[in-house]
Protein backbone atom coordinates (compact mmCIF):
# COMPACT_ATOMS: atom_id res chain seq x y z
CA UNK A 1 0.00 0.00 0.00
CA UNK A 2 1.70 3.37 -1.40
CA UNK A 3 0.94 5.62 1.74
CA UNK A 4 1.75 8.90 0.14
CA UNK A 5 3.70 9.97 2.42
CA UNK A 6 7.17 10.73 0.34
CA UNK A 7 8.51 14.46 1.54
CA UNK A 8 6.37 14.95 4.18
CA UNK A 9 7.63 16.27 7.36
CA UNK A 10 7.29 14.52 10.28
CA UNK A 11 7.99 15.64 13.84
CA UNK A 12 8.42 13.24 16.67
CA UNK A 13 8.73 13.43 20.22
CA UNK A 14 10.26 11.13 22.42
CA UNK A 15 12.11 9.95 19.24
CA UNK A 16 15.13 8.82 20.68
CA UNK A 17 14.41 5.40 21.68
CA UNK A 18 10.81 3.12 22.18
CA UNK A 19 7.72 3.51 19.37
CA UNK A 20 9.36 7.21 18.93
CA UNK A 21 12.08 5.66 17.34
CA UNK A 22 10.64 2.87 15.99
CA UNK A 23 7.86 5.27 13.90
CA UNK A 24 11.01 7.37 12.86
CA UNK A 25 12.60 4.33 10.94
CA UNK A 26 9.38 3.29 9.80
CA UNK A 27 8.28 6.98 8.27
CA UNK A 28 11.85 7.21 6.70
CA UNK A 29 11.14 3.99 4.68
CA UNK A 30 8.42 6.38 3.21
CA UNK A 31 10.14 9.10 2.46
CA UNK A 32 9.54 11.14 5.47
CA UNK A 33 11.64 14.06 6.45
CA UNK A 34 12.19 13.66 9.57
CA UNK A 35 12.51 16.05 12.66
CA UNK A 36 13.34 14.25 15.63
CA UNK A 37 13.46 15.50 19.54
CA UNK A 38 14.76 14.10 22.65
CA UNK A 39 16.61 14.79 25.65
CA UNK A 40 19.59 13.13 25.06
CA UNK A 41 21.54 14.09 22.11
CA UNK A 42 24.16 10.94 21.66
CA UNK A 43 21.17 8.51 21.38
CA UNK A 44 19.29 10.91 18.92
CA UNK A 45 22.52 11.77 16.70
CA UNK A 46 23.00 7.93 16.65
CA UNK A 47 19.44 7.18 16.13
CA UNK A 48 19.68 10.01 13.07
CA UNK A 49 22.60 8.37 11.33
CA UNK A 50 21.25 5.38 11.78
CA UNK A 51 18.26 6.13 9.61
CA UNK A 52 20.25 8.13 6.98
CA UNK A 53 22.55 4.78 6.59
CA UNK A 54 19.69 2.53 6.13
CA UNK A 55 17.06 4.70 4.53
CA UNK A 56 19.28 7.97 2.81
CA UNK A 57 16.13 10.12 4.61
CA UNK A 58 16.80 13.65 5.76
CA UNK A 59 16.70 13.65 9.29
CA UNK A 60 17.28 16.68 11.86
CA UNK A 61 18.30 15.71 15.76
CA UNK A 62 16.74 18.48 17.98
CA UNK A 63 18.34 17.79 21.38
CA UNK A 64 15.43 19.18 23.77
CA UNK A 65 14.45 18.67 27.23
CA UNK A 66 10.37 19.48 26.64
CA UNK A 67 9.65 20.43 30.19
CA UNK A 68 12.00 23.37 29.96
CA UNK A 69 10.60 26.90 29.36
CA UNK A 70 9.82 27.66 25.31
CA UNK A 71 11.25 24.47 24.86
CA UNK A 72 8.38 23.12 22.34
CA UNK A 73 8.68 26.56 20.53
CA UNK A 74 12.26 25.95 19.72
CA UNK A 75 11.83 22.46 18.37
CA UNK A 76 9.29 23.99 16.04
CA UNK A 77 11.11 26.50 14.82
CA UNK A 78 13.92 24.77 14.41
CA UNK A 79 11.86 21.89 12.52
CA UNK A 80 10.36 25.20 10.47
CA UNK A 81 13.31 26.45 9.70
CA UNK A 82 15.41 23.07 8.27
CA UNK A 83 11.84 22.25 6.38
CA UNK A 84 9.59 24.94 5.71
CA UNK A 85 6.71 22.67 6.97
CA UNK A 86 5.92 20.84 9.42
CA UNK A 87 2.86 17.89 8.11
CA UNK A 88 2.66 15.30 10.77
CA UNK A 89 3.16 15.57 14.70
CA UNK A 90 3.95 12.22 16.52
CA UNK A 91 3.86 12.46 20.43
CA UNK A 92 5.74 9.53 22.23
CA UNK A 93 7.36 11.80 25.01
CA UNK A 94 6.87 10.39 28.42
CA UNK A 95 6.85 7.84 31.02
CA UNK A 96 5.27 7.31 34.27
CA UNK A 97 6.37 5.25 37.31
CA UNK A 98 4.26 2.80 38.79
CA UNK A 99 3.78 1.34 42.50
CA UNK A 100 1.44 1.06 45.12
CA UNK A 101 -1.11 4.03 44.89
CA UNK A 102 -0.80 5.09 48.38
CA UNK A 103 3.42 4.81 48.07
CA UNK A 104 3.58 6.80 45.00
CA UNK A 105 4.84 10.52 46.12
CA UNK A 106 3.52 14.03 44.77
CA UNK A 107 6.64 13.87 42.71
CA UNK A 108 6.18 11.00 40.80
CA UNK A 109 2.55 12.35 39.54
CA UNK A 110 3.87 15.69 38.88
CA UNK A 111 6.73 14.38 37.04
CA UNK A 112 4.35 11.90 34.71
CA UNK A 113 2.11 15.02 34.18
CA UNK A 114 4.92 17.45 33.16
CA UNK A 115 6.32 15.57 30.54
CA UNK A 116 3.45 13.58 29.15
CA UNK A 117 0.59 15.53 29.37
CA UNK A 118 1.63 18.99 29.28
CA UNK A 119 5.07 17.96 27.27
CA UNK A 120 2.28 16.65 24.54
CA UNK A 121 -0.75 19.75 24.85
CA UNK A 122 2.58 22.33 24.89
CA UNK A 123 4.41 20.91 21.43
CA UNK A 124 1.03 20.61 20.03
CA UNK A 125 -0.04 23.76 20.77
CA UNK A 126 2.88 24.99 19.22
CA UNK A 127 2.55 23.48 15.89
CA UNK A 128 -0.88 23.61 15.09
CA UNK A 129 -0.74 27.60 14.01
CA UNK A 130 1.67 26.33 11.53
CA UNK A 131 -0.65 23.63 10.45
CA UNK A 132 -3.95 25.68 10.31
CA UNK A 133 -1.97 28.16 8.08
CA UNK A 134 -0.82 25.76 5.55
CA UNK A 135 -4.28 23.60 5.81
CA UNK A 136 -2.99 20.89 6.40
CA UNK A 137 -1.91 18.47 9.51
CA UNK A 138 -1.94 15.13 10.83
CA UNK A 139 -1.36 14.80 14.71
CA UNK A 140 -0.92 11.27 16.46
CA UNK A 141 -0.09 11.40 20.26
CA UNK A 142 0.50 7.79 21.54
CA UNK A 143 -1.03 7.78 24.54
CA UNK A 144 -1.47 3.91 26.07
CA UNK A 145 -4.33 1.18 26.95
CA UNK A 146 -4.43 2.15 30.68
CA UNK A 147 -6.20 5.63 29.95
CA UNK A 148 -9.10 3.27 29.37
CA UNK A 149 -8.63 0.42 31.51
CA UNK A 150 -6.45 1.60 34.78
CA UNK A 151 -3.78 -0.80 35.87
CA UNK A 152 -3.31 -0.49 40.01
CA UNK A 153 -0.06 -0.97 39.79
CA UNK A 154 0.42 1.99 37.11
CA UNK A 155 -2.54 4.91 38.19
CA UNK A 156 0.02 7.92 37.69
CA UNK A 157 -0.06 6.80 33.97
CA UNK A 158 -3.49 5.91 33.60
CA UNK A 159 -4.20 9.43 35.11
CA UNK A 160 -2.07 10.79 32.33
CA UNK A 161 -3.21 8.60 29.82
CA UNK A 162 -6.88 9.54 30.14
CA UNK A 163 -6.41 13.42 30.56
CA UNK A 164 -4.26 12.84 26.85
CA UNK A 165 -7.33 10.95 25.66
CA UNK A 166 -9.39 13.49 26.85
CA UNK A 167 -7.27 16.43 24.72
CA UNK A 168 -7.18 14.63 21.85
CA UNK A 169 -10.84 14.23 21.38
CA UNK A 170 -11.44 17.61 22.05
CA UNK A 171 -9.66 19.35 20.09
CA UNK A 172 -11.05 17.75 17.09
CA UNK A 173 -14.06 20.15 16.37
CA UNK A 174 -11.64 23.46 15.73
CA UNK A 175 -9.53 21.39 13.85
CA UNK A 176 -11.32 20.32 11.09
CA UNK A 177 -12.07 22.81 9.18
CA UNK A 178 -8.18 23.44 8.59
CA UNK A 179 -7.63 19.81 7.47
CA UNK A 180 -5.98 19.04 10.37
CA UNK A 181 -7.09 15.71 12.13
CA UNK A 182 -5.69 14.13 15.63
CA UNK A 183 -6.09 10.43 16.90
CA UNK A 184 -4.19 8.59 20.02
CA UNK A 185 -2.48 5.12 19.75
CA UNK A 186 -2.93 2.78 22.96
CA UNK A 187 -0.41 0.24 23.24
CA UNK A 188 -0.91 -2.22 25.23
CA UNK A 189 2.34 -3.96 27.27
CA UNK A 190 4.95 -3.39 24.26
CA UNK A 191 8.55 -4.45 24.65
CA UNK A 192 10.03 -1.29 24.56
CA UNK A 193 13.00 0.08 26.39
CA UNK A 194 10.06 1.80 29.13
CA UNK A 195 8.87 -1.56 29.63
CA UNK A 196 11.85 -3.01 30.33
CA UNK A 197 12.53 -0.40 32.70
CA UNK A 198 9.14 -0.15 34.27
CA UNK A 199 9.23 -4.37 35.06
CA UNK A 200 12.78 -4.20 36.62
CA UNK A 201 11.61 -1.44 38.71
CA UNK A 202 8.19 -3.02 40.05
CA UNK A 203 10.33 -6.47 40.56
CA UNK A 204 12.24 -4.46 42.80
CA UNK A 205 9.93 -3.21 44.68
CA UNK A 206 8.14 -6.17 45.19
CA UNK A 207 10.90 -8.44 45.77
CA UNK A 208 9.90 -10.58 42.77
CA UNK A 209 11.29 -11.45 39.54
CA UNK A 210 11.17 -9.79 36.12
CA UNK A 211 9.76 -12.86 34.51
CA UNK A 212 6.91 -13.09 37.36
CA UNK A 213 5.74 -9.31 37.64
CA UNK A 214 5.35 -9.60 34.04
CA UNK A 215 3.47 -12.81 34.05
CA UNK A 216 0.98 -11.21 35.67
CA UNK A 217 0.45 -8.57 32.23
CA UNK A 218 0.63 -11.23 30.32
CA UNK A 219 -1.77 -13.31 31.83
CA UNK A 220 -4.11 -10.18 31.25
CA UNK A 221 -4.15 -10.32 27.04
CA UNK A 222 -5.96 -12.84 25.63
CA UNK A 223 -3.13 -13.31 22.64
CA UNK A 224 -0.61 -13.80 25.86
CA UNK A 225 2.15 -12.11 24.40
CA UNK A 226 3.76 -8.23 24.37
CA UNK A 227 3.51 -6.18 21.42
CA UNK A 228 6.68 -6.04 19.03
CA UNK A 229 7.22 -2.26 18.69
CA UNK A 230 6.86 -2.77 15.11
CA UNK A 231 3.30 -3.72 15.46
CA UNK A 232 2.74 -0.14 17.15
CA UNK A 233 4.69 1.69 15.04
CA UNK A 234 3.04 0.66 12.22
CA UNK A 235 -0.39 1.47 13.40
CA UNK A 236 1.09 5.18 13.79
CA UNK A 237 2.63 5.20 9.92
CA UNK A 238 -1.03 4.67 8.86
CA UNK A 239 -2.55 7.14 11.47
CA UNK A 240 0.02 9.98 10.03
CA UNK A 241 -1.08 9.64 6.00
CA UNK A 242 -3.85 10.26 4.33
CA UNK A 243 -5.03 7.09 4.41
CA UNK A 244 -6.74 7.37 7.77
CA UNK A 245 -8.08 11.10 6.68
CA UNK A 246 -11.08 10.13 8.03
CA UNK A 247 -10.43 9.38 11.11
CA UNK A 248 -10.61 11.79 13.57
CA UNK A 249 -10.53 11.71 17.70
CA UNK A 250 -10.34 8.61 17.06
CA UNK A 251 -8.32 6.09 19.95
CA UNK A 252 -6.97 3.26 18.95
CA UNK A 253 -6.02 0.35 20.91
CA UNK A 254 -4.10 -2.45 20.50
CA UNK A 255 -3.03 -4.32 23.26
CA UNK A 256 -4.00 -7.97 21.98
CA UNK A 257 -7.40 -7.93 23.80
CA UNK A 258 -6.71 -6.48 27.06
CA UNK A 259 -9.05 -3.34 27.25
CA UNK A 260 -12.23 -5.21 27.66
CA UNK A 261 -14.50 -1.80 26.87
CA UNK A 262 -16.84 -1.99 23.83
CA UNK A 263 -17.33 2.18 23.17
Amino acid sequence: MDLKLNDKVALITGASRGLGATSARLLAKEGVKLALTARTKAELDALAEAIRADSGADVLPIPMDLTAPDASEAVRDAALSAYGRIDILINCAGASQGGVFWEIPDRTWAESFELKVMGTIRMMRAVIPSMIEQKYGRIVNVVGNTGLQPSPRLIPGSAANAALLAVTRGVVEDLAPHNIVANAVNPGPTRTERWITLMNRLAQSSGRTVAEVEGDYKRQIPRGQLAEPEEIGGLIVFLASDKAANLTGASLTADGGWNKSIG
